[in-house]
């Protein structure tokens, strides 16, 4: 079995099989399929799936195997590829919807998550907003080492949670951490300010990229806090607390709000993501000269 790059001559055939799993075709052909991979055996294509990737993002679609074919460990094989692809073209996440198959996604590393969570790039997709139905599950992915969630899931808040997660990746060990963020959460402090998810992650930049003396340089550091606070406001729409929560944490309705609608799964999902950036903001850098 070959597994290769779809062709505009394979679409038909994964058209057919598309519709065999009821999956959506209507958008084939309005963007570009640099990202999608067929299987194919003895000239029969078999398999496909692809990604949408949208900076530093990716949509996992289209995953399905012909009926003769499944079973065998194919769509493993072809989501390997697509995931593959995905890290060397500098994504940090990868969501998918799905009907029917999410105990399938959830072996392989992904976890469901509410809709309002998604980034605005996967909410603007046709996918989300059109072609599949309200009821699919919205799965993701982190592509990261570190699982900021678990983190956050521990007990920490999210600053004091993106600031951990990076001082060990980095293996830094010092009694502020995480204390030292422990007011940057919930909006610097139910201030309505800045998501800690963010600040923290300002904080764990500083651990590399800050100054050691007044002779240093600002802009080393400057240049990564400005690409963690644009990538993250590109994915959420803003970066303060306030906006991304629909609420005061100051007020008792805000807080009442807060709890009745679990808005503590956002905190998390925004904790997850800015660990993300943060990292890959640093690996970035690394390997710069």
């Amino acid at each position: 079995m070959e597994i290769r790059r779809l062709t505009t001559p394979d679409l038909p055939r994964v058209k057919e099989i598309l519709t065999g799993h009821k999956l959506p075709i209507d958008d084939l052909d309005a963007f570009c399929l640099e990202h999608f991979w067929v299987a194919e055996e003895k000239g029969e294509l078999i398999g496909v799936a692809g990604i949408e990737i949208k900076g530093h993002i990716g949509f996992v679609r289209s995953l399905a195997i012909g009926e003769k074919h499944q079973g065998s460990g194919i769509g493993k094989r072809l989501y390997g590829v697509v995931e593959e692809n995905a890290q060397k073209n500098d994504v940090l996440r990868l969501y998918l919807l799905t009907t029917t198959a999410a105990s399938y996604f959830e072996k392989l590393g992904y976890e469901g998550i509410t809709r309002d969570i998604a980034p605005i790039p996967i909410k603007n997709s046709s996918q989300f907003s059109a072609l599949c139905p309200e009821s699919a599950t919205l799965m993701q992915k982190s592509l990261g080492t570190v699982q900021g969630e678990k983190v956050f899931d521990s007990g920490l808040y999210c600053a004091e949670s993106v600031l951990a997660i990076v001082a060990e990746k980095y293996e830094i060990e010092s009694d502020l951490i995480p204390g030292i963020a422990t007011g940057l959460c919930s909006g610097m402090g139910r201030t309505c300010g800045t998501c800690g998810a963010v600040t923290g992650g300002v904080l764990a930049l500083n651990l590399i990229h800050g100054r050691k003396s007044a002779d240093d340089s600002v802009e080393n550091n400057y240049e990564a806090v400005q690409e963690l606070v644009s990538r993250f406001t590109e994915l959420y729409g803003t970066s303060n607390c306030a906006d991304l929560l629909g609420c005061d944490l100051n007020s008792d309705s805000g807080q009442s709000k807060f709890a009745d609608q679990k808005l503590h799964l956002r905190c998390r999902e925004f904790t997850g993501m800015a660990a993300d950036i943060a990292i890959k903001v640093i690996e970035n850098k690394k390997k710069k000269p």
